[in-house]
Formats: structure tokens, C-alpha cells, sequence
């Protein structure tokens, strides 16, 4: 399945794309500035990857999710202190909401399905 990563961080964005080289799987960047729902009707059927720290991204993981319907599964890190934005995020369809420190530890994982 296709991945897409709606990361800016340029620490984590790198962590991922070193990871998905070393295990030769494919992913996509998702365009700056461009909305994401766009880029997820793009994608189809497939994984998003998500720093549910930027702002605004709970609308538009929202709008990405109407726009690509159910096939899409969404995958969100945030500080594993931010319980309010877990729950926010949760509520707004993010299937797998992690901690910073799960997500690195399951970056392989997730980026294998």
C-alpha cells in the first residue's frame, strides 16, 4: 500500500525517508502547501503519516478522510504529553495515534504494513 508522509519536521522527515530507503519501500512526500486531502485522493487506498503538532492538521486529516474515503488509514505522532490532542485526533480519525518515542520505534514496522 502507498504511504504518504504530512511531516515538515525536517528531523523526523528525514528519520522516515532514511528508514523507508533502508528497507527499499516507497513513499511519497506530501507537497507544502498543498491541502492533504488532496494529496490522500491522490493516494487512494494506502497509509498517511502525520505530525499531529502542526497546526490545523485535525481539519485537514478530517477533510483528507472524506475525500479518500475509508482505505485510507492515518498515522499520527505527538508528544507523549499532549492527551488532549491524542483525544482530538482520535475524534477527528486518526487511526493510530503514538507518542514521538512509539513512533520511532515502530517506524519499520509501520512503514512495512
Amino acid at each position: 500500500m502507498p504511504i504518504l508522509v504530512a511531516v515538515r519536521d525536517l528531523v523526523f522527515r528525514s528519520k522516515i525517508h532514511a528508514t523507508a530507503e533502508r528497507l527499499g519501500v516507497a513513499i511519497q512526500l506530501a507537497p507544502r502547501g498543498a491541502p492533504l486531502a488532496d494529496a490522500a485522493r491522490a493516494l487512494g487506498p494506502g497509509t498517511v503519516i502525520v505530525d499531529l503538532g502542526e497546526p490545523g492538521i485535525l481539519d485537514q486529516i478530517r477533510a483528507a478522510k472524506a475525500a479518500a474515503g475509508a482505505g485510507l488509514h492515518v498515522v499520527g505522532f505527538l508528544g507523549h504529553l499532549e492527551t488532549d490532542l491524542a483525544r482530538a485526533a482520535t475524534e477527528a480519525g486518526v487511526d493510530q495515534v503514538l507518542s514521538r518515542g512509539q513512533f520511532v520505534q515502530r517506524l519499520d514496522a509501520l512503514l512495512q504494513g
